[in-house]
């Protein structure tokens, strides 16, 4: 059963049980199958959209799991008041290197908990660039099953058009709610609004030529290092090594070494690394 030409929804390889809280609720749904891109996608997303209360906070996520001992790299949030998610970029990482119990209902706590303002987040799960499972070896991907809901989910495979999964498929993802607690971050407004706010890594102009601008924006002031990398994870250029403000952090790389030689164009990751995260980003230098 196809929903896109994206997703592909495969019919488990095992007889599904159900796991989880054992007192009613999703989480004792059993799974039919699991979600897979065909082809490899660039850009392999799942995300819900979910209704948040004033009074409520998004504290992590459940979902049944299909694979052990591989992993999702990220966890996102992006908030929006439109229908659809906004594009992938505008999503902010919640969770890194997630991983599950295998073919079973998991649960991942998110490094801070998530308030709206507008009442609606959209919680991103995002597989592995171009993931192709290996033959004979667990499926990484999030269940589903063949059961009408209310909820709605949605697929993509660049980031930028996403595809709503037909209502006669539930995917097997849900947000973890609790009380909302004072100073929790809150993710405001519609994608695009002046006064959202935004943590996480973010590089723009990507690709670049001649530089690109670097932002860092963090819930509280911590210390820590921001690297250029090659694709061989050898250190190319130190931009910061120290304390990091609250808020936004601003660096400049000109595509040169830390001898101050220019690189060659090709890709690059941009590595932020604190006391209590890690954040990675792709960028592409052109010439």
């Amino acid at each position: 059963m196809k929903t896109t030409a994206l997703a592909t929804f495969l019919v488990a390889a095992w007889s599904a049980i159900a796991m989880g809280a054992g007192s009613g609720g999703s989480t004792t749904i059993s799974a039919d199958g699991l979600i897979q891109f065909d082809p490899p996608q660039a850009v392999s997303c799942i995300a819900v959209r979910v209704e948040v209360p004033e009074d409520k906070m998004i504290t992590g996520l459940k979902w049944y799991n299909g694979s052990g001992s591989q992993a999702f790299p990220r966890i996102l949030i992006a908030s929006g008041n439109g229908f659809e998610p906004p594009a992938y970029d505008q999503a902010v990482m919640v969770a890194q290197d997630v991983q599950g119990q295998e073919q079973a209902w998991s649960e991942v706590a998110f490094t801070s908990p998530i308030a709206s303002q507008s009442g609606t987040l959209f919680i991103v799960i995002e597989y592995p660039e171009g993931y192709t499972p290996e033959p004979g070896q667990p499926v990484l991907g999030v269940g589903y099953a063949n059961r009408e809901t209310a909820n709605h989910y949605f697929v993509t495979g660049d980031g930028q058009k996403w595809f709503k999964v037909t209502s006669r498929c539930q995917v097997l993802l849900e947000p973890m709610l609790a009380d909302r607690t004072p100073g929790v971050i809150e993710k405001r407004g519609g994608q695009g609004s002046g006064d959202e706010l935004k943590l996480g890594l973010f590089v723009a102009p990507n690709p670049f030529n001649p530089e690109t601008k670097i932002e860092l924006n963090l819930p509280a002031a911590v210390s820590g290092d921001v690297r250029i990398m090659d694709i061989r994870g050898r250190v190319v250029a130190d931009l910061h090594h120290g304390a990091l403000a609250q808020g936004a952090n601003t660096f400049v790389w000109q595509g040169r070494d830390n001898a101050g030689r220019v690189v060659a164009s090709g890709v690059y990751w941009v590595l932020a690394q604190t006391t209590d995260q890690k954040l990675v980003r792709k960028i592409l230098l052109v010439k």
